[in-house]
């Protein structure tokens, strides 16, 4: 009984550190007005090895710059054309296959801006193809007229397409189906913080890159293995990128996505476009929240242990009470 006790306990609190551990989150949204459009993300994850990379226009195949991770495999980007996309994780949610359909040769986001110059376009490209029997995330993805579509698994077990209303206004996705309404009554605090913010857009305040900057810094998080690893904003009517490293948002890099499509470099650290200062500071708050992280396991750790010790010195007075009783 003890055992089975001891278990029980030390898989609960492991159980709570991975969860925490491993959560993911990314915030994405689009926003126009008066003329302009920009595109906001927040990459949340545990990998910090983070990266851009370039591929180059070829017949047929619109160039693009790409972030992610060192396995390469791209998270979010902007294509020659102002179409952007970016991704939110979500829980594995089934879809209807269809065998009839020619499956993606290549990553969807690849495939979307390669081929694709618009919203519309993206809309009628990805159902072309079968997408299998699950989903495990939507993908946001806007262009230079404002116009955005987060394209995810509908309840139905089709693709679905929420849209963002035309004209001015914006359009947000955290990790929740955007398609289904039972999961928006959940709520994100990150989800509402954005929209709320950008709802003022217009009003009280004007669409500028450091507004967006202002609504990324409020949606951001922080965590031993969970951070905002990088934050991006994509001008899509004038093709740049302002990058912002480990949610410090007073240093940003501003690349031009023409120059960076003509040129041949190779994968780019992120952490090598910013200055010393800002990635020391990086490094020691990821020391610092590993260190609260460690600290809190051994806490942990040591708070069942004390508790085994008490419920066995109880046991085994219970015992010796019994056994007196019983001479």
């Amino acid at each position: 009984m003890l055992k089975k006790m001891a278990f029980t306990c030390l898989l609960a609190i492991m159980l709570i550190f991975i969860v925490t551990d491993l959560a993911t989150a990314c915030t994405i949204f689009t926003v126009s007005s008066n003329s302009s459009v920009l595109f906001g993300n927040n990459e949340d994850y545990s990998n910090p090895n983070t990266y851009y990379w370039v591929e180059n226009s070829q017949e047929g195949r619109y160039g693009g710059v790409y972030f992610g991770f060192d396995n390469f495999w791209p998270q979010g980007g902007i294509n020659e054309k102002g179409l952007a996309f970016d991704i939110n994780s979500l829980d594995e949610i089934p879809l209807n296959p269809h065998p009839e359909l020619p499956s993606f040769n290549d990553y969807e986001g690849y495939s979307i801006l390669r081929n694709c110059a618009s919203v519309e376009e993206a809309i009628d490209y990805v159902q072309e193809f079968n997408w299998g029997s699950a989903m495990w995330g939507q993908i946001h993805v806007a262009d230079a007229t404002g116009e955005a579509v987060v394209i995810g698994p509908g309840i139905d077990g089709e693709l679905s397409f929420t849209r963002k209303p035309a004209g001015d206004g914006f359009l947000v996705s955290t990790n929740f189906n955007l398609a289904d309404a039972a999961e928006q009554e959940y709520g994100c605090w990150r989800y509402d913080i954005a929209t709320e913010m950008l709802k003022r857009v217009g009003n009280e305040e004007q669409l500028s890159v450091n507004y967006v900057t202002e609504v990324l810094n409020a949606a951001h998080i922080e965590g031993a293995y969970s951070n905002t690893l990088y934050s991006t904003v994509y001008d899509l009517k004038n093709g740049k990128i302002f990058i912002y490293y480990f949610h410090q948002f007073d240093e940003v890099v501003e690349l031009n996505v023409t120059d960076e499509i003509l040129s041949n470099k190779g994968p780019v650290l992120l952490s090598s476009l910013f200055s010393p200062a800002t990635v020391e500071r990086a490094s020691l708050e990821q020391s610092r929240y590993l260190f609260r992280h460690r600290l809190g396991w051994a806490l942990g750790i040591l708070g069942i242990i004390s508790a085994l010790v008490v419920v066995v010195f109880l046991f085994r007075l219970r015992r010796k009470r019994r056994a007196r009783k019983a001479v």
